[in-house]
């Protein structure tokens, strides 16, 4: 039986999404562009050849597209209005545009345009010699329907000689278009790779979108942190957030770290379809850069292409895919990021002790010395606080059993609300766990002692609570995402975070890609001792998801969209601090207050104000609790500390574990 005669299909087929993605297809049609290979950023070459068909001879704008990947040796040349027979090459979509792509299997035929004769002849001695053996052997039948195929084809698309031969040369000259922001400059088309940074605007027939890499131009709109007292320059044209617009919360990178673009249709489309928003990656290739409205700053403008109206030049990238095989430079400009990120929580930190410090300087200027007394608001909250101290120790029942304070301490009582495992543990101090294990070792002929950076041990202490973090309770959850953005970093650091960090996030992560939430927050613990005078020592304590779980029995949620979960977990948490909540609450609004004061020059309001860098003395009741101490690697630049391998080092932490409040 002769081989059956193959089944081509229509490239309007391809080309409005009817083929299914990576599924194979067998297509034919007359070539009017072949872009020549050239390397890609992996050890191969890539090539393309552009044709059309019966389907899409009426129209100008579609033709359909096949990439062919491997050894250039192995690729065909095609000239221009040769019929071009592909089997088996598979769909894909790219860019917003569906096309083929060449596979190990996949077979390429041309013909000769000036040799295919007139039906009823095949169309045999057209043929061009193979690159490479095909696996497929082509029919007579298929040979005849070239001939057919070719000579009913309107052939009014297929360009002059000289235009597709000097196309194919200009494809040959590589020139490297990427760019980073700091580096572009007025009337340059670049490609970059950056993240979406504000909400686009979408304005219809085009979108506005400010985007970062992380890089600074001196030639970007400076976006000042508010708050700061910086002096931004004037901002006629609504660049920055200190206009009247409704986008007047910019959430950063502050600085000259981000640049706005205008993208007009096809991609203004693609930007609506694959919801591109605030912390999407994308690829932007073909970016117009010159001066914006206001001649003093640069802005980058996507239009579309004239040659291939449909073409997409904005894609978005998945920051979260395997690492090794990430775009090297999306990866390093997640690196810039979260070195931002990390950089930008010194500088705050530092510009608010500053202005802590001077506001200190002014309010000991203040000869006052008379005692300020207390109004009838604070007298009300501490009258309702004792009241609720005395209900903490009170004895109360569960299942008939009376919670009884475990008198482990002589002459302190302590909260019966609080439990923990391991009861017959004896109880450590903070010193305990603080203490610098040494272990015996022999260097040479000579006994040492070496420092251990840290030992995996379990501890049971009395302790109370004197400071927590994040500041607000909102921040006690964070999202769980898909994937870190950072997990593509082998030099990822881990530090303990606070509720800048929660807002960072909220910021940048949109509900689909949350995949839950955890709990993640840290405690300040103070050692219990008879002594008032005799110092007492301190240690910082992670509640990770699991040790919340138990201390709270509370699945963690978005506490900022959960008003009454929230409230739940205060009332819960004021069985463990008592009012600590409140007053450094409190403390926070005075430095605020105090920040406001000393960027408008002003002096303080009254003497009270001195009471800004006053630590939080909590009126709580110790309990006894369970405490882990282990450790984790953190990138360390001094190779003299770096006792964790290459560039990282050792970090003692400490963890709550089985400890609860029983309600």
């Amino acid at each position: 039986m002769a081989p059956a005669a193959t089944s081509f299909t229509a490239a309007d087929h391809v080309l409005e999404g009817r083929c299914p993605t990576l599924t194979l297809v067998n297509t034919i049609g007359v070539v009017v562009d072949f872009r020549a290979p050239i390397p890609t950023r992996r050890e191969d070459f890539k090539a393309q050849i552009r044709f059309y068909d019966e389907s899409t001879q009426d129209d100008d704008l579609k033709s359909l597209t096949l990439n062919l990947f491997g050894n250039p040796k192995d690729m065909p040349v095609p000239s221009c209005g040769d019929v071009v027979v592909i089997l088996g090459a598979k769909v894909q979509s790219y860019q917003s545009e569906f096309s083929l792509m060449t596979n190990r299997n996949t077979d390429i035929y041309i013909f000769a345009a000036s040799g295919i004769p007139k039906p009823p002849q095949d169309a045999q001695d057209a043929l061009q010699p193979l690159v490479k053996k095909a696996s497929k052997v082509l029919t007579k039948t298929d040979l005849a329907f070239v001939s057919t195929f070719y000579h009913r084809l309107d052939k009014r698309r297929v360009p002059a000689a000289a235009e597709y031969h000097s196309k194919m040369e200009m494809s040959m000259n590589i020139k490297e278009k990427f760019s980073l922001l700091k580096d572009v400059a007025s009337d340059r088309f670049v490609n970059v790779i950056v993240e979406v940074v504000k909400k686009p605007y979408d304005l219809g027939d085009r979108f506005t979108l400010w985007i970062s890499d992380y890089t600074e131009h001196p030639n970007f709109f400076n976006f000042a942190i508010q708050g700061l007292g910086s002096h931004a320059p004037p901002d006629p044209y609504n660049y920055g957030v200190c206009s009247s617009t409704t986008d007047a919360d910019w959430s950063g990178p502050y600085g000259k770290h981000s640049m706005q673009i205008t993208c007009w249709q096809p991609h203004a489309e693609a930007i609506r379809a694959n919801d591109i928003s605030v912390g999407s990656w994308v690829s932007i290739r073909n970016l117009q850069i010159k001066f914006g409205r206001n001649s003093s700053n640069l802005e980058g403008f996507l239009r579309g292409d004239q040659l291939y109206p449909n073409k997409i030049y904005i894609s978005v990238l998945d920051p979260h895919e395997d690492g090794d095989s990430m775009d090297s430079r999306l990866k390093e400009t997640i690196r810039r990021r979260r070195d931002y990120n990390l950089e930008k929580k010194k500088q705050l930190k530092s510009l608010k002790d500053a202005a802590n410090a001077g506001q200190k300087r002014r309010a000991a200027l203040q000869d006052d010395s008379k005692p300020r007394k207390k109004n009838a608001k604070e007298r009300r909250a501490e009258k309702r606080q004792a009241a609720g101290n005395a209900a903490v120790l009170k004895p109360s029942s569960k299942n008939g059993q009376p919670l009884i304070p475990e008198p482990v301490v002589p002459g302190i009582k302590f909260n019966p609300t609080i439990k923990c495992e391991n009861e017959k543990q004896p109880l450590s101090t903070v010193p305990e766990l603080l203490e610098q294990i040494y272990v015996d070792t022999v260097i040479g002929k000579d006994a040492a002692k070496l420092p251990l950076p840290f030992i995996n041990a379990n501890y049971r202490a009395s302790v109370r609570v004197k400071d927590y973090l994040p500041h607000k309770l909102e921040g006690f959850a964070y999202p769980k995402l898909k994937g870190n953005i950072n997990d593509c970093l082998s030099d990822e650091e881990h530090e303990p975070s606070d509720d800048e960090d929660a807002n960072e996030m909220a910021r940048f992560v949109s509900r689909e890609k949350i995949a839950g939430w955890e709990w993640r927050f840290y405690l300040l613990l103070e050692d219990v001792r008879d002594s008032e005078t005799e110092p007492k020592d301190h240690v910082w304590v992670t509640v990770d998801n699991h040790a919340a779980q138990c201390l709270l029995s509370m699945d963690a949620c978005d506490l900022r969209n959960s008003k009454d979960t929230l409230s739940k977990l205060r009332q819960k948490l004021f069985y463990l601090w008592g009012d600590l909540e409140e007053r450094k609450s409190q403390k926070l609004l005075r430095i605020e207050k105090a920040e406001k004061q000393a960027r408008a020059h002003a002096a303080p309001a009254d003497s009270d104000d001195e009471e800004v860098s006053a630590a939080v003395e909590p009126t709580n009741i110790p309990f006894t609790c369970c405490i882990k101490q282990y450790g984790v690697k953190l990138r360390e630049a001094d190779e003299g500390k770096a006792d964790a391998g290459e560039g990282k080092r050792w970090q003692r932490m400490y963890g709550l574990f089985g400890t609860q409040i029983s309600l």
